[in-house]
């Protein structure tokens, strides 16, 4: 009887983690001017072994990044690509599902299977330890720190 309650508990953690990923982020790029620049880092990105695909906006000089199913997401891997081709990054927006560890005390931070753990900030709604949520927000260039632009309990 304990060895079904446990796997099914495993089952059922396994399948909830299955949603609980950052799905996209929008990589602002300074530097280019051209489709031929915009090509070779879209070319970087698409080199990476977690991007699914990669959508690019020459006017708003943005990259919009979707990943394969739960990789391992490397931010640093994302700035390499835009530096090593001469560019630097200007912001990166993202949007994740995940859990909520910590407390007000202790602040808060977005915790998904496919990247290392975010402190949140500016969280305005009230949530708890242990809530699933969809963020969208900015990360803070050099540190896993994401100012909250909007936060939904799932």
């Amino acid at each position: 009887m304990s060895k079904t309650i446990i796997a099914l508990f495993i089952t059922l953690l396994s399948a909830v983690n299955l949603n609980a990923q950052i799905t996209k982020l929008i990589i602002g790029v300074d530097g280019f001017t051209c489709s031929l620049c915009a090509k070779g880092i879209e070319e970087q990105f698409k080199s990476l072994d977690f991007v699914k695909s990669v959508k690019t906006d020459l006017k708003k000089t943005e990259f919009a990044l979707t990943f394969k199913s739960n990789p391992g997401i490397e931010l640093s891997k994302i700035r390499d690509a835009v530096n090593d081709g001469g560019f630097s990054v200007r912001d990166i927006k993202i949007e994740a599902k995940g859990y909520i560890r910590g407390s007000p005390g202790s602040g808060f931070y977005l915790v998904t299977p496919n990247t290392a753990e975010f402190q949140l900030k500016n969280i305005n709604d009230k949530i708890i330890d242990g809530d699933k949520v969809l963020i969208k927000g900015k990360v803070n260039s050099g540190i896993d720190l994401i100012d909250i632009v909007s936060l939904k309990k799932l």
